[in-house]
């Protein structure tokens, strides 16, 4: 039966927008094929697909009939992106020879009168820059010739083909001259040569590729660095013995043991030992984190001073890094929709471009000044030369590499281009009470004593009764009274009234803890305890009450507090235009008590969990672009169906499906800092496109016209790739 499978393969042969619709709409004829995706940044190719029928082999025999290597592929482990430094050294070489060649061609055509003072015949000199030429188109060149050609044999045609024709048009027409001058003198133009055309044109874009490749290897450091994090080796304990094994053979249930200032190499749960643990590097948090038996370790971060024991619960490819690393790739090779634009018009663009330049040379040629044939050769070659959709195929890809490399190291995960245009125009953010904005776990925050009673006594007392009871508060209440290090007195005949409290007998006396309902119901005058709890309710808060031999003696108030942060949070969200909403199961008085200290205004209460979704796509239908903070499980309905998701994690749930935007730890800080990224990432992209879009705009007619001679078009080309990436690589230095 057939399954879906996903491989990852490594492209040689690359090189602009063109080449990337070519290899996806190749694989994308593949039956079998779901889905391709070719990202020109990271020169990998992914490949969704059903097998059988389609096999690895095909797909690479597809992808070179296409006109391009495969250079290799990976299935499960995840492989980090192929540096380009060996591409950056080979361009470098070519580039170098080219340009010590280059040099003297192009003084003999900017200089005309160096010839003279050399000694040279006109015809000499030719031949002297027809020998310097030569080697600059056939050798240092020949990657473009070869690209063309398979491009050509595939009746396709690419930046490559550009290239090649107008290099070598510039060069056969040259090449001519300097052998039968007479025969363009008699035609009626001017026996000029062209060979510094030729030369600058191949030496600048060898320039730009040498460059491009440089800036490549900074914009796919983030996901390198991911994947040199893990430790090569595990020393564990197996059947009472100590061994280091590679971290491919450690296996769930393993015992590892980690010495202070050691990477941890798996997750895993701590079983001996204490110690402080510095998850920056993962999560991005630069506090070490203090681990104890029952506490969670993350592969990948540095032990600091104890010597830890744990319990290998998470390896290979489940493990958190692993998770991370996925979401960032998958971020580096989904594509937005403004890039596929980009994408349908580069499909078009090199053929409408030759054909553009065949116009060219015939306008010029039929109504051109003499000397009409240089003129027409001239502009043709400028107008092949300058339109290059390499600038728009890096436009999206390097910025989303950036920028979901710096989303890791700051914790923050982003899945793909899409949230990104959506994170680009929120309008409103729904922030999920429990948990998100909450701690999730009720707090005792305050203690009323009565009737000559005092705190610590009505603490501890109810401490006593609810060490026994399974009540909501029970443990907020125990935990207060264990970190005051109260005595807890012995109770005697507990009883546990459902929806009611309990009972007891303390000391020889009745004691009742519950709420006002209980109390009443049992005899006990309330009239003393209706105005605190009226103001409890007002404020959020729930109490119970303590009576003691018939009387009440004191009330005892929890709430679900504030998480760190969380008023500032909302502030910060709104001083940039964005409506808040909290949205919750709870009671509307608990709601509004949230909101109103974090100061939200608008609150959905009392909305089921199913309901959730149905919240936000009311929203959606008045218009409103939504993203939708939750802890990323209990509210998945309402994150998938918003416009960005974004989930609360806390390592081990980091790849939750159904958010848009991850965070890996709890911290409410990172919510600001993940929307400010997206859209700083999303207009670096706009940016990028503008600039690619304008610059053949103004460019193309510009040289079509004569404007631009084709060595300026060659080194305004090279240099418009490498603008493209310098601009995304500012995503860098991204600082919330």
């Amino acid at each position: 039966m057939p399954t879906t499978e996903e491989v990852s393969l490594v492209l040689g042969g690359l090189h602009c927008a063109a080449c990337v619709v070519r290899v996806e709409r190749a694989l994308g004829q593949v039956p079998g094929v779901e889905q391709a995706l070719v990202n020109l940044a990271t020169r990998q190719a992914r490949v969704k697909y059903q097998a059988p029928p389609v096999t690895v082999e095909a797909l690479k025999a597809v992808i070179q009939e296409a006109g391009y290597e495969v250079q290799g592929y990976f299935k499960e482990e995840r492989q980090p992106p192929p540096s380009p430094e060996v591409e950056a050294r080979k361009m470098k070489r070519r580039f170098l020879l080219a340009l010590g060649l280059s040099l003297p061609v192009f003084l003999g055509g900017m200089v005309p009168p160096l010839q003279g003072w050399l000694g040279f015949g006109h015809q000499a000199w030719n031949f002297l820059l027809l020998l310097f030429t030569t080697p600059v188109l056939f050798y240092s060149g020949a990657p473009f010739f070869t690209g063309a050609f398979k491009a050509a044999r595939h009746g396709s045609a690419n930046m490559d083909s550009l290239v090649a024709l107008g290099a070598s048009a510039a060069y056969a027409y040259s090449a001519w001259v300097a052998f039968f001058p007479h025969t363009v003198a008699a035609a009626g133009h001017m026996p000029d040569v062209y060979f510094d055309t030729t030369a600058m044109i191949i030496t600048f874009i060898l320039l730009g590729r040498w460059l491009e490749a440089r800036t490549r290897g900074r914009v796919s450091q983030a996901i390198r660095r991911l994947f040199a994090l893990a430790p090569p080796a595990a020393r564990v304990r197996r059947d009472s013995r100590e061994m280091d094994l590679p971290l491919e053979q450690v296996v769930v249930g393993d015992q590892i043991l980690v010495r202070p200032g050691e990477k941890i190499p798996v997750d895993g749960v701590v079983i001996e030992g204490a110690s402080s643990v510095d998850e920056s590097m993962l999560t991005g948090e630069s506090l070490p984190v203090a681990k104890e038996p029952g506490s969670e370790v993350w592969g990948a971060t540095l032990n600091q001073r104890g010597f830890l024991v744990f319990r290998a619960t998470r390896v290979g490819r489940d493990m958190v890094l692993s998770q991370i690393i996925r979401l960032v790739e998958e971020a580096q090779t989904g594509k937005a929709p403004i890039e596929r634009l980009a994408d349908r018009v580069a499909g078009v663009f090199v053929p409408a471009v030759m054909v553009l330049a065949a116009l060219t040379f015939a306008a010029w040629l039929a109504w051109g000044p003499p000397p009409a044939l240089t003129r027409a050769l001239v502009s043709m070659v400028a107008v092949l030369i300058i339109a290059c959709p390499c600038a728009m195929g890096l436009a999206t890809p390097t910025a989303v590499m950036v920028g979901a490399g710096r989303g890791a190291e700051m914790g923050i995960l982003i899945r793909g281009g899409e949230p990104l245009e959506r994170a680009y125009r929120l309008t409103t953010v729904i922030f999920d009470k429990t948990g998100t904005l909450t701690r999730g776990a009720p707090q005792l925050t305050e203690v009323l004593a009565l009737n000559g009673w005092t705190g610590d006594q009505v603490l501890a007392w109810a401490a006593a009764l609810e060490e026994k009871s399974e009540h909501p508060l029970a443990e907020a209440v125990v935990h207060a009274a264990q970190q005051q290090n109260l005595t807890l007195p012995s109770v005697a005949d507990f009883q546990a009234v459902p929806g009611m409290g309990v009972k007891a007998a303390i000391h020889g006396q009745g004691v009742i803890l519950g709420n006002l309902a209980f109390l009443t119901r049992e005899n006990i005058p309330t009239q003393e305890l209706t105005a605190p709890q009226s103001r409890l309710a007002r404020e959020g808060k729930t109490a119970v009450f303590l009576a003691v031999a018939g009387a009440p003696v004191g009330l005892l108030a929890a709430a679900d507090t504030l998480k760190p942060g969380a008023r500032e949070v909302v502030a910060a969200l709104q001083e940039t235009g964005l409506k808040i909403l909290l949205l919750s199961g709870d009671n509307r008085l608990a709601a509004a008590a949230v909101a109103q200290s974090v100061g939200i205004r608008e609150v959905l209460a009392e909305v089921l969990p199913g309901d959730k979704a149905k919240k936000v796509a009311e929203l959606q239908q008045a218009g409103e672009v939504v993203a939708m903070v939750g802890d990323g499980i209990n509210d998945a309905p309402a994150l998938a169906q918003a416009d960005v998701g974004i989930a609360l994690g806390t390592g081990a749930d980091v790849a939750a499906e159904a958010a848009d935007l991850t965070l890996i730890r709890d911290d409410l800080a990172l919510i600001p800092r993940a929307i400010g990224l997206s859209r700083r990432m999303m207009r670096i992209i706009r940016q990028n496109l503008f600039w690619a879009f304008f610059y053949n705009v103004v460019a193309i007619p510009a040289a079509a016209a004569g404007f631009l001679n084709p060595g300026l078009a060659a080194l305004a080309m090279a240099l418009s790739s490498v603008s493209v990436v310098t601009n995304s690589l500012r995503l860098r230095r991204f600082k919330p």
